[in-house]
């Protein structure tokens, strides 16, 4: 099958996330092509066909639709899989100049509602909640993840917590700071990922008086190994489409606990859930390093089945439904 998946390219997050494995386990297999930003070259196999394109243009120009519709007799796919909004737009109007018409497939990744899903022949939800955004037909895929082996890494020898993802409010790194000011033991936090809260979460570790304690280590491309060699994960955040972070620990980390949002609310038992608040994230953490083991048995059960968030059940999931629009 010669597949086409297009990427309006921001940053790497949990959506380019899901694209770049997607492309990766497809590619062993089928002809996989994808339009997005160069950016995401040195994530993606070679195999891949990646074709440099600005979703930035005006989805309503004629001229560029009509190059655009160019660019896919060229390419000529079985298929279009969108990740983004403006993609479903820019693929569906150019092909008012395509004598045969391409099955579009759109995945839904945020909470927001878009009308112009219903312009995609099918729609995939990744939970629940973004189901009920979508038209009736749509279906459910879980988001699942590309597993690399992890090795030991050089980390603190206190009690070792880490947070990973984009430095933005929702994902509540302000939350989890504020609950670590006033835990009852000695640690050491790392958060990774980039993102517009940078300075202000710098500001509230000075203010707290944990610049010793608590460090902002930016980008890392070996997540794995860091919640490898960790002793607790944390996602605190406010709301959570899905949460791909969460899937990381899950395969990676000996212990996680979250807010009650996205897939963790699903998956986690209520022990290892806490409240949307400082106090209650802080309450949970002193509970968890008291009864440590405890809690490490706890999310061992989750951690058995992992392999239903694998990349290649994922991936099995959306060649399935491929071809129900074919």
């Amino acid at each position: 099958m010669k597949i086409l998946h297009t990427l309006h390219w921001i940053q790497f997050a949990g959506t380019e996330k899901v694209c770049v494995d997607l492309c990766n386990e497809m590619v062993k297999e089928h002809q996989v092509y994808l339009l997005s930003h160069d950016k995401i070259k040195p994530y993606i196999d070679d195999s891949i066909e990646l074709i440099e394109f600005d979703f930035q243009k005006n989805r309503h120009n004629p001229l560029f639709l009509y190059q655009t519709a160019k660019l896919l007799e060229k390419i000529a796919p079985d298929i279009i899989h969108c990740h983004n909004t403006k993609e479903i737009e820019i693929m569906k109007y150019a092909q008012f100049f395509l004598k045969k018409k391409i099955p579009i497939i759109a995945t839904k990744h945020t909470l927001q509602y878009k009308k112009k899903y219903n312009l995609a022949d099918l729609c995939v939800a990744i939970l629940e909640d973004t189901q009920q955004l979508l038209k009736q037909e749509s279906i459910i895929i879980k988001n699942g993840m590309a597993y690399k082996a992890p090795i030991k890494i050089e980390r603190p020898d206190k009690f070792y917590v880490v947070l990973t993802g984009r430095l933005d409010n929702m994902k509540g790194f302000d939350i989890a700071i504020e609950a670590l000011s006033a835990v009852n033991f000695d640690f050491e936090c790392h958060i990774f990922g980039e993102g517009d809260e940078k300075d202000n979460l710098q500001q509230l570790i000075q203010e707290r008086n944990l610049q010793d304690k608590v460090f902002l280590k930016g980008f890392s491309n070996q997540i794995n190994n860091v919640l490898y060699s960790s002793d607790l994960h944390i996602i605190p955040s406010r709301f959570e489409p899905y949460g791909l972070v969460a899937i990381d620990a899950i395969y990676y980390a000996p212990l996680m606990i979250s807010s009650h949002t996205g897939i963790c609310e699903q998956i986690l038992p209520a022990s290892l859930k806490f409240e949307t608040n400082a106090d209650a994230l802080r309450s949970k953490i002193d509970e968890v390093y008291k009864n440590y083991n405890d809690f490490v048995g706890e999310f061992a059960n989750i951690k058995s089945s992992k392999d239903r968030f694998s990349i290649q059940k994922m991936a099995n999931s959306y060649l399935e439904a491929y071809q129900t629009i074919l």
